[in-house]
């Protein structure tokens, strides 16, 4: 892992975007809750990923600007075309959004305006339009090489998903791609190549188009995998949960969907705070009742905003993909279907070791999807018949269910009915989902107050036990059973209520003293360092200072044994406390540590 020097001390970049509905004139009331918003958090680039308006005319790109042209002398607005900017002519686009784009951003031949990239401080920001990704590889493949040397982080915004819940390139370009149309044949022949270089150069993907939030790692063909981000729901409108993980290729970290039929849409507003090599992520939503211009204000007046989703990650750190204990306890010694936090050893730049030494992902998020058919025309499709399209699901999307090779979301996730009928077609089942998570251990260098590098752990407790419908509505996962299929070991059964711990609420808000699973970490003292002269310790956001997670008669001497994840070593006194327990292991010169939430360790000096 390579030690990398902060560039800047702070900055931060969000997701946002406006969809304006021609019904409505323009979705001014979240558009401008958003922007409010970034400023307030000192938002400096807004990343608007499309759909700045919903038929491309004149009238509806000054109703964008009324609200953007108030923000201009307080943040950077980088926008991309969306789906619905085509409908009206290159030239108003051009007018609408030219004097927002920088003047030092490198703008792709042919596409001025449309697909361009910028460096800020240590981030290279490459932007996309809708219907151009499939025909930019050449431009962001120019960019990624010409910039990564000298960048930290890459985000790389356009408007469509990579692999999404309800659109997506992979499902539409190749799934349901039509050998007729230029973009399915490109985005075919660069799909690999993509996946290859966005997991090689660690970069993240963000998107709007589903009005709905998610995030999830994508993997290549190795498993490297990179991160994908859907958000900018800034509209009166929110959109359903129809296909939603794509097991072949895709782990989902985070899903909220809130469908009008509720009675509510969501607006989000996603921040990236970023110092030097690390990235401090933030989602936050409102649930609102406002669907037009003239509706009241309502929940938008005074917006009071909810963080759902956040993760830290350093350029110096490891990862693991952690699976819901939901998983059949038969499934769970294939491979990678392991609900432990365990890890492998860590070692940072500076060369600090830490690890994950126990607990299990017993507190997580589930979904439904709903159920959704497709089909293959002959000679227009690249499936010929409805066979192949199934099989191109299960080669590019799906996991076929095989006992060494399970299905976790459903038994037949895709399949082929009426057959033989004028009515075939695959259908692809409604199913429930469980989120996984992604566990990082991130170094930073040691400062002045510390023996060893600092470690922020990240991704034990940013999910709560929330259980929504296709459409968002809340249902119980302690007592509602899942969707047929969708046990996870190729039986018919639904997955099972789950019983979640008792820090649970089954809610979507993740304070700052939010609990999560216990767990425990390992980190090694450095040399010439033991219990008797140095100690672990949190670092306190509110005193900025390094607090010891334990005293010193409150350390155990004992090696850390399983028993250890709920009841106290013998001997450490119960006046200790049974929360955070802290032991130091003599053999192996490594202090240990009970914790339950995310946090930021290190070495200090007793």
């Amino acid at each position: 892992m390579q030690a990398l020097t902060p560039r800047f001390h702070a900055s931060a970049i969000a997701l946002a975007a406006a969809l304006m509905l021609a019904a409505c004139g323009g979705a001014q009331h979240p558009m401008k809750a958003v922007l409010d918003f970034h400023v307030q958090q000192g938002v400096k680039i807004v990343l608007a990923v499309g759909d700045l308006v919903e038929n491309g005319t004149p009238e509806e790109y000054a109703l964008w600007r009324e609200v953007a042209d108030q923000y201009k002398d307080k943040l950077t607005i980088l926008p991309v075309m969306g789906n619905h900017e085509p409908k009206g002519t290159d030239q108003d686009w051009h007018d609408a959004v030219e004097s927002f784009i920088p003047a030092d951003a490198e703008h792709m031949l042919g596409a001025r305006n449309k697909n361009y990239a910028l460096v800020r401080d240590n981030v290279l920001l490459i932007n996309i339009s809708y219907g151009w990704f499939e025909r930019s590889y050449d431009f962001v493949e120019a960019m990624v090489n010409k910039h990564a040397a000298k960048v930290d982080h890459i985000i790389l915004q356009t408007h469509n998903s990579f692999a999404g819940s309800r659109y997506g390139l992979v499902r539409e370009n190749i799934i349901d791609g039509s050998i007729s149309i230029v973009n399915d044949v490109l985005f075919r022949d660069a799909y690999d190549k993509y996946r290859n270089l966005l997991a090689a150069h660690d970069v993240i993907y963000v998107s709007g188009h589903e009005h709905h939030y998610s995030r999830s790692l994508i993997r290549d063909n190795t498993e490297r995998p990179f991160m994908q981000i859907i958000s900018g729901n800034a509209a009166y409108k929110g959109y359903e949960t129809r296909f939603s993980e794509h097991e072949r290729i895709q782990d989902y970290l985070m899903m909220k969907v809130q469908n009008e039929s509720t009675g509510l849409v969501d607006v989000n507003a996603s921040v990236f705070e970023v110092t030097g090599p690390k990235i401090d992520y933030r989602s936050y939503f409102i649930s609102h009742s406002v669907f037009a211009n003239t509706d009241p204000l309502q929940e938008l007046e005074n917006p009071s905003w909810t963080l759902m989703d956040r993760f830290v990650r350093t350029n110096d750190r490891c990862a693991k993909t952690v699976y819901p204990s939901s998983v059949p306890s038969d499934v769970q010694r294939f491979g990678v279907y392991d609900p432990s936090y365990r890890t492998s050893t860590c070692v940072s730049a500076g060369g600090s070791r830490a690890r994950l030494l126990d607990g299990v992902n017993h507190t997580f998020n589930r979904h439904d999807s709903r159920t959704r058919t497709m089909g293959a025309t002959p000679g227009y499709s690249f499936a010929n018949s409805n066979l192949e399209m199934e099989s191109m699901m299960y080669r590019y999307i799906f996991q076929r269910h095989q006992s060494y090779s399970p299905n976790l979301n459903n038994s037949q996730r895709a399949r082929v009915v009426n057959v033989g009928a004028p009515d075939e077609e695959v259908e692809v089942r409604g199913t429930t989902i469980d989120l996984k998570k992604q566990v990082l251990l991130n170094w930073q260098a040691k400062g002045n107050a510390t023996l060893s590098d600092e470690l922020i752990i990240s991704g034990i407790n940013g999910q709560d036990g929330t259980y929504i419908d296709p459409y968002g509505a809340v249902l119980d996962i302690t007592t509602v059973t899942g969707l047929p299929g969708s046990y996870g070991n190729g039986t018919e059964l639904g997955k099972a209520p789950v019983v979640l711990p008792a820090h649970a609420t089954k809610g979507w808000a993740l304070a700052d003293d939010k609990v999560g699973d216990s767990y425990v970490v390992e980190f090694v003292a450095p040399a010439g360092r033991n219990a008797a002269n140095s100690v672990i310790a949190r670092y306190d956001t509110t005193t900025k200072a390094w607090v010891p997670l334990a005293g010193a008669s409150c350390v155990s001497a004992q090696a850390y044994q399983t028993g250890y994840l709920t009841a106290l070593p013998a001997d450490v006194d119960a006046a200790c406390g049974n929360t955070t327990v802290v032991g130091f292991n003599a053999a192996t010169n490594a202090f240990w540590a009970r914790l339950n939430r995310d946090d930021r360790v290190a070495i200090v000096a007793r």
